[in-house]
């Protein structure tokens, strides 16, 4: 008589979907645990890599097939995995980009100042043909920036924060630029400081930037692209959003209003806008809204 039964799977494919889908499970939930990355950087990922062309035919440049890796909000914190951050960079370097750029909320909230030496201490371990560039975002200016009181205070531990991630291969642009020199052609990054903390000066960054070259801006709110209209601000990157829709999950639409720009791409004006879903996450959990790395190329 012959035997129907099928065979069993090897012990360790059996344990390899189990932490597959623990990692589905809990990054669903919004929980960043380092089963959300797959430790060999190929197969399927709860962490999605989007790959995006970035059509920029407003201005002529040399830099058509350039390649950039773009993430945000890695939140670290107690409420996200210190090994789950390292995989999202080792991640990263897999994608063999020529530049990296980072749009802020590097950490939740931080009272001692260890989870900025985390950080700083995660990124040095990124790499690209041309550095990482950086903005900041709301929660890097700390739990004293709503306090007029304490802004002193604030401004010195951000210093030392942008000097952390600067002496970790991360130059930290607050409302200023920087003109890189690629292949003997200049490409512009301006960074400019969070709209929600009064910290937001297009004028003082884009200063000095020529309107004729390719410029990149890093804006960690997306809504203030509203404001660059009247700057050369050909392609904006940012997150903030994590890809939610409305600013609060659990109250909108009753008293909330839905966000313009939550994720993806967007056409504001002269600009290519990409709202980046983010790494982390600070507190909320995020149905159906997975982790991204951004793969840009530019067109």
């Amino acid at each position: 008589m012959k035997n129907n039964v099928r065979p069993s799977p090897p012990l360790a494919r059996v344990l390899r979907q189990a932490l597959y889908y623990k990692g589905v499970a809990l990054g669903t939930l919004g929980f960043c645990t380092r089963w959300a990355v797959n430790v060999h950087g190929y197969g399927p990922e709860w962490v999605e890599v989007v790959n995006v062309d970035l059509p920029l035919s407003g201005i002529r440049h040399p830099f058509g097939g350039m390649r950039i890796a773009h993430i945000s909000d890695l939140h670290c914190s107690r409420l996200v995995s210190g090994a789950y951050l390292r995989r999202c960079i080792d991640r990263v370097n897999m994608l063999d980009a020529d530049l990296v750029l980072l749009t802020g909320d590097f950490i939740t909230y931080d009272f001692q100042g260890g989870f900025r030496l985390r950080v700083a201490d995660m990124l040095s371990g990124l790499r690209s043909r041309h550095g990482a560039y950086a903005c900041l975002g709301n929660h890097d200016y700390g739990l004293y920036a709503l306090r007029h009181v304490f802004r002193q205070r604030r401004e010195a531990a951000l210093a030392r924060f942008m000097d952390e991630l600067q002496d970790n291969g991360v130059t930290v642009l607050r409302n200023r630029a920087v003109a890189l020199d690629i292949d003997g052609h200049p490409l512009w990054i301006v960074g400019l400081g969070d709209i929600k903390l009064n910290d937001f000066d297009p004028h003082t960054a884009f200063s000095g930037v020529r309107a004729d070259e390719l410029t990149l801006v890093l804006l960690h709110n997306p809504r203030a692209v509203e404001r660059l209209s009247a700057f050369p601000a050909h392609a904006v990157l940012s997150g903030h959003t994590h890809g939610r829709r409305a600013a609060s999950p659990y109250i909108a639409p009753l008293i909330t209003k839905n966000r313009t720009y939550h994720a993806g791409m967007h056409n504001v004006g002269g600009s290519k806008l990409y709202v980046n879903r983010g790494l982390g996450r600070h507190g909320r959990t995020r149905f159906n809204a997975r982790p991204e790395i951004t793969v840009y190329t530019i067109q």
